[in-house]
């Protein structure tokens, strides 16, 4: 298949988008990791509950600092001003002596994306996890954080 000159630039964009998320997940900082998302987006962390609106999604974020976000080889197909990806998605939690990592998860993150006038976001991002996320979330020390944003 061949691509474009504006596909090519779209496909670079959301891989940077890609890299935004990563970063700013594992800082724990909430908002500018909302800001990746459209207004109106759709956080799915499948099994954990599903985050609407920017301010839930800075809430689930906010929530943890322990976490490597690492994404690898994105499949992404794009239709004018929206697209879908498909990424391979790694969790390692980091110790707080921060002497080591430890591999905790894997699975995909699928995404729906919208164009906007701040560039490519995610309007809708699911995440399909390979294990059990309360396995996950408990050995992370996360479980009881995300508990409470569920709950409320």
């Amino acid at each position: 298949m061949a691509y474009d000159l504006q596909t090519l630039s779209d496909i670079a964009e959301i891989r940077q988008l890609n890299a935004r998320y990563n970063r700013h997940a594992d800082a724990g900082e909430g908002e500018a990791f909302a800001s990746n998302f459209t207004e109106d987006g759709e956080f799915d962390i499948g099994g954990n509950g599903v985050y609407h609106g920017r301010e839930e999604i800075a809430s689930a974020a906010a929530a943890t600092q322990v976490t490597v976000h690492v994404t690898a080889e994105p499949e992404i197909e794009v239709t004018g001003d929206t697209a879908n990806q498909r990424v391979r998605m790694l969790s390692l939690v980091r110790q707080l002596d921060k002497q080591r990592n430890e591999f905790v998860a894997s699975g995909w993150y699928i995404d729906n994306l919208k164009r906007t006038p701040q560039g490519w976001r995610y309007a809708r991002r699911c995440v399909e996890l390979d294990l059990d996320i309360a396995k996950v979330f408990e050995k992370m020390g996360i479980a009881e954080a995300f508990a409470k944003l569920t709950a409320s």
